[in-house]
């Protein structure tokens, strides 16, 4: 009789462990990550993704050239937001990340977006207005009033606006034959001064490239980084061009 009182005891015991629930302190903004809804999330690292979301999306490079920047620093606080944009298969949406600094250069000028600006911007429902403002005084963003500069990028994440650039480029490395062009490039018998005149066409666009890159600042902030990188692309795809004509002028000279 002793030993069956002892085996009910364990049994209870067991049975109360079991019966425990377990508590966890959750991180606030940590639940939201599943939510359609952009909310302020923490990472201990973000490079790898948010706890809930570990996905290692593929870095897009293109064949003419330039990476895919990273944007983002570990321990940041993030917004997650939908693309504008549907993926290949026209039906899915991705996820980008959008960081606080990236919202600072959004109320900054030359936009000066404004709560309502930021509310579609991060594509949240204007019910979370007051959340959203609560969040971001916590983190000493303050929006201007009134919005002064829309556009078609306005709405578009810098991200966004990167890998848009990328496909460009892996789009103009994969469908343009650079090297018939070049075939096709009507030159007179002096091969040698036709080799002289790509080289130097060739050096100019460098140096403008180069003179022009410390003025884009204004346009890079305005188009979320779209204009500079699609203007980037233009260039590189001129330069591959450029290079293949001077590669066959080599080889007839």
């Amino acid at each position: 009789m002793f030993l069956s009182l002892q085996m009910r005891r364990r049994k209870n015991v067991k049975r109360r462990r079991v019966e425990v629930p377990t508590t966890t302190n959750v991180e606030k903004g940590s639940e939201r990550a599943q939510e359609p809804q952009a909310q302020v999330q923490s990472s201990p690292n973000l490079r790898k993704g948010i706890e809930q979301e570990p996905v290692q999306e593929p870095q897009a490079q293109s064949c003419i050239g330039g990476d895919r920047p990273v944007n983002f620093l570990p321990t940041e606080k993030v917004f997650m937001v939908e693309s504008l944009l549907k993926s290949s298969n026209f039906r899915e949406k991705r996820r980008y990340r959008v960081s606080l600094d990236e919202i600072q250069r959004r109320i900054g000028p030359p936009e000066f977006l404004s709560l309502n600006g930021l509310v579609s911007y991060l594509r949240t429902a204007k019910s979370n207005k007051d959340s959203l403002k609560g969040e971001l005084e916590a983190a000493g963003i303050i929006p201007p009033p009134v919005t002064r500069l829309t556009s078609m990028c306005s709405k578009l994440t810098e991200d966004e606006a990167d890998d848009l650039a990328v496909d460009l480029g892996k789009l103009a490395s994969r469908h343009i034959d650079f090297q018939s062009a070049a075939e096709t490039q009507q030159s007179s018998q002096d091969k040698a001064t036709d080799l002289l005149k790509a080289k130097s066409v060739q050096e100019f666009l460098g140096q403008t490239k180069n003179v022009l890159a410390p003025f884009m600042s204004r346009y890079n902030t305005v188009t979320h980084g779209l204009g500079p990188k699609t203007f980037e692309v233009s260039v590189q795809i001129l330069e591959a061009y450029l290079r293949q004509v001077i590669r066959q002028l080599t080889e007839e000279s």
